[in-house]
């Protein structure tokens, strides 16, 4: 296995705004896909951060994704609005998106908004985090190609499909649930694949749904919970594909196999709740933090694992990153390196 790069997080940042500002990025744009990919990446989450930017970057390139989109926001209700994301960044399209559910939920109580003809938007928890900040309960969703293996069935019909829910607490961070309806991400599929490593029992399947876990090998992922991880996926795949009007299950296009200049015609997923309207808000933070701290107190059934909650192996990896710098890929440092020649920036602190 190849060993990755550990690489400053401000070395990173200014790669990230070089080559999207060498490609005309509008600024609003760029500041959230940079400011989404390196808070992805610090928190560990890899898969979904910095080692896709020579992904985006070509797709910048072939026009699949808008450098400068012309939003257009319909509020439709109170509490509820659509967005046209005019096929730009799926980071900055769903901020905008966020923003707008935060408005109508300081007005009506909560805010519900979809996003129509955009791209892939990286973490969910980017935008759930945005408003569990502002003091918001929120939910971000999106769907995805078809990479699931139907429960009792042969072959893929919805994707990794998303959930996250985020709120804010007492003392520290907001408390953040931010998963996918299968074991793992297609993108953790391809690194284990890039590194020449095995996958994990379970993870996923071959082109006959037999278990393998030879990542070169695998095509299809598993979903959580079996029937439960799939019903969830559907789930998601009608908030963000019927009730857009986007493409669903098998009609979306695949982010990496179908040719990079076709748009993905995606559709997501935002809701903003404002917790003022059932509790006193400062009430809401004290005892999600209690609750917190009482399922870390929980007993241990091994000694030198202790018990969590979700969203605090990335705060974990987020100090520990910040302070000693995030690992990229080989191959990924070894595109980084070849971009950053384009931009003529040198790879050094």
């Amino acid at each position: 296995m190849n060993e990755p790069v550990v690489v400053s997080a401000t070395l990173l940042r200014r790669l990230t705004e070089a080559l999207l500002r060498d490609r005309a990025v509008r600024q609003d744009v760029a500041d959230h896909v940079a400011a989404s990919l390196l808070q992805t990446s610090l928190r560990g989450v890899d898969s979904h951060g910095l080692e896709l930017l020579p992904h985006y970057v070509r797709a910048v390139d072939a026009r699949r994704i808008n450098r400068d989109p012309q939003y257009r926001f319909e509020q439709t209700a109170a509490a509820t609005g659509r967005l046209d994301a005019d096929h730009t960044f799926g980071h900055a399209a769903g901020a905008e998106a966020m923003t707008h559910a935060m408005v109508m939920a300081r007005d009506a109580g909560t805010g519900i908004v979809t996003v129509y003809n955009s791209s892939h938007f990286g973490a969910a928890a980017y935008f759930a985090l945005l408003a569990a900040n502002e003091g918001f309960l929120a939910f971000s969703f999106t769907h995805a190609d078809a990479l699931m293996l139907s429960h009792g069935g042969t072959r893929a019909f919805f994707g990794t499909n998303p959930i996250c829910f985020a709120a804010p607490c007492a003392g520290e961070e907001p408390f953040c649930l931010d998963m996918a309806t299968t074991l793992v991400s297609w993108n953790k599929i391809l690194r284990r694949r890039d590194a020449d490593a095995p996958l994990e029992e379970g993870w996923a399947v071959d082109e006959h749904a037999e278990p393998t876990t030879d990542a070169g090998a695998a095509r299809m992922l598993s979903p959580i919970g079996l029937y439960k991880g799939f019903g969830l996926a559907m789930m998601i795949d009608i908030l963000c594909g019927v009730l857009t009007g986007m493409p669903f299950g098998r009609e979306i296009s695949r982010m990496y196999a179908d040719p990079i200049e076709q748009k993905r015609f995606l559709g997501h997923c935002f809701m903003a709740i404002d917790p003022a309207r059932f509790v006193d808000p400062a009430q809401f933070k004290e005892r999600l933090q209690e609750m917190m701290e009482r399922v870390r107190a929980e007993p241990q059934e091994d000694p030198d694992v202790t018990v969590m909650v979700p969203g605090d192996p990335e705060k974990q990896a987020f100090r520990e990153r910040t302070q000693n710098g995030i690992p990229i890929s080989s191959r990924t440092w070894e595109r980084f390196v070849e971009l950053a020649a384009e931009v003529n920036m040198p790879l050094a602190e």
